[in-house]
Parts: C-alpha cells; structure tokens; sequence
C-alpha cells in the first residue's frame, strides 16, 4: 500500500471551529484528526471516544445510543409487509 502526504486543504475554520465547539459544549475534552486519502480529493475525520470526553457527556451519548438502537430494532418489516409490497 502506497504511504503519502494526507493534505487537507482549504478547510473553512469558521465551519471547524463550530464543530469544535460544539463538541466541547457536549463534553468531549479531546479528539483525534485523521487524513484519509481520497481518488479525487483526500478527506478529514474528527474522531472521539467515550474516553475523551465528561462523565455527563458519555452519559449523553449513552443515552442517544440506546434511543437510537431502538429507533432501528422498532421498525422491521414483517413477512406481511413485504407481500403488501409485491
């Protein structure tokens, strides 16, 4: 596998300092920034843990996590609606 440059260029800091911001606003008191190079153009990952961040925000997003398991668990299809479909 090819090792190269990862350059992320023209990054509105308006648009990362927001982001930034608001992460800090909902507990994340650290991240990791990742390149990942691209065909056309190489991309920028903002990545964080639950270890990175307060106790109230994993708290939070512990929360979203099981609202949000449930949101995908709730709706499945049964063989019934299928055959409505067809």
């Amino acid at each position: 596998m090819e090792n190269r440059e990862v350059r992320i260029e023209k990054i509105p800091l308006d648009k990362l300092i927001d982001t930034l911001v608001d992460l800090y606003n909902q507990g994340v008191n650290y991240i990791d920034i990742s390149g990942v190079p691209g065909k056309d153009f190489d991309k920028m990952a903002i990545v964080f843990t639950k270890d990175y961040m307060t106790e109230e925000g994993a708290k939070t997003i512990k929360e979203f996590e099981e609202q949000l398991d449930l949101q995908i668990r709730e709706p499945r299809l049964t063989d019934e609606d299928l055959n409505q479909l067809i």
